[in-house]
């Protein structure tokens, strides 16, 4: 029955198809517009694809009812540069055009790409530091700044969203993906080096987080009365730049331009962050049974690069180790110093770096990425990029 309603539908939505595919419209096809991540990184990249000529040039046409919107707010930002139609009818109505593939782009090239290279490192790299797609207007940021003051920051504070990845989001999947998570206390020096440099910290995320101790000039907006879909995309939008991990809700400061400083990266083969000037330090990983870190020539040339799911670092008796407090204080200050521009980097600094990058290949998830591997982190283990580690 469904496969002889799938044909009829063809039939009836054939020529209809085929003007749609001349007049150069194209419905979107968001892989999870359910995940905030997707729902930032894949009309970004169609969006700057077409600007950057990397794409023949299309109309966007994005479906998506109420139901399926990870972020409502955010969505009313693109349909300033895609037609968004959120009708549940007219969802219904239009849906049939996705049978066809001339009627239909596809988005999971960007950042889904199992085993593969996620193209969103390519298209960021090429945008570099061109103005991002999305801008928040002045009245927006007043009303934000108003409602931070609410939280307890001065309207003239400067601050960093920072984020750790829990298993709250999405219990349904969480065993698959447990590997990603870590401790948001471990952020807790990274926090103290931003306050005592004068900075504010908004802890962002859901509400199923963890809870965080008190601690000066630290807001746990993921757990006060002001959190919103708004509110989060002005946090994001606004910040100094984003702490956080390799959850899909730093993309967010992404696309408004901001940088990202990204610990507990996973999996190994998306290790450099892919935002064009953020910075990213991995997760450790150590051989169960001889209790070794496993180095990064070894790491980067093996499968075990781009394992995606926990059960599969547990089958091959690799241990997953989280950075430590110390590791990601040291991320946040290099990132206070690029963006405030007075990063300084030494000869063995770029040696290192090099070295990292060198082994990254295509097939890895960030392969291509303009980002860089923390500068301290690599000082710290530069043992691990001996090729016979």
């Amino acid at each position: 029955m469904r496969v002889l309603l799938r044909r009829l539908l063809k039939a009836a939505f054939f020529f209809p198809s085929l003007v749609l595919s001349i007049l150069g419209i194209r419905f979107v096809a968001i892989t999870h517009p359910d995940r905030i991540g997707h729902l930032c990184v894949e009309p970004d990249c169609f969006i700057k694809e077409g600007v950057l000529g990397l794409r023949p040039q299309y109309r966007g046409v994005v479906l998506m009812p109420k139901r399926m919107q990870a972020n409502q707010a955010l969505l009313a930002h693109w349909s300033k540069h895609l037609s968004v139609i959120t009708s549940e009818f007219f969802y219904h109505v239009l849906r049939p055009f996705l049978l066809f593939a001339r009627n239909r782009y596809e988005t999971h090239q960007y950042a889904v790409a199992i085993d593969g290279t996620a193209q969103c490192a390519r298209i960021y790299a090429e945008w570099a530091d061109r103005p991002p797609i999305l801008m928040m207007s002045e009245r927006d940021r007043e009303r934000g700044f108003a409602c931070l003051e609410k939280m307890g920051a001065p309207r003239d504070a400067w601050f960093v969203c920072v984020h750790s990845r829990e298993g709250g989001y999405s219990p349904s999947d969480e065993h698959l993906h447990s590997y990603r998570n870590s401790d948001i206390e471990t952020y807790s020096l990274a926090m103290r080096a931003i306050t005592e440099r004068g900075g504010w910290c908004v802890r962002v995320g859901e509400k199923t987080s963890k809870r965080l101790p008190h601690h000066d000039r630290v807001i746990d907006y993921a757990h006060s009365p002001f959190k919103s879909d708004w509110m989060d995309v002005f946090l994001c939008a606004n910040c100094h730049f984003f702490l956080g991990n390799s959850s899909g809700l730093y993309l967010l400061s992404s696309v408004f331009g901001k940088r990202s400083a990204l610990a507990n990266l996973m999996p190994m083969s998306g290790a450099m962050p892919v935002g064009f000037n953020d910075i990213g330090i991995p997760k450790l990983l150590r051989n169960r049974k001889t209790g070794q870190l496993l180095g990064y020539d070894e790491l980067l040339k093996s499968e075990i690069a781009n394992f995606r799911f926990t059960s599969q670092y547990e089958a091959h008796d690799v241990l997953v180790e989280d950075n430590s407090p110390e590791d990601i204080r040291e991320l946040a200050v290099e990132m206070l110093q690029s963006v405030d521009g007075t990063i300084a980097y030494e000869k063995d600094d770029e040696l290192n770096q090099g070295r990292f990058q060198a082994l990254m290949r295509p097939g890895h998830y960030s392969y291509g990425a303009a980002s860089r591997i923390g500068r301290d982190f690599l000082k710290k283990y530069s043992h691990l990029l001996q090729e016979k580690y």
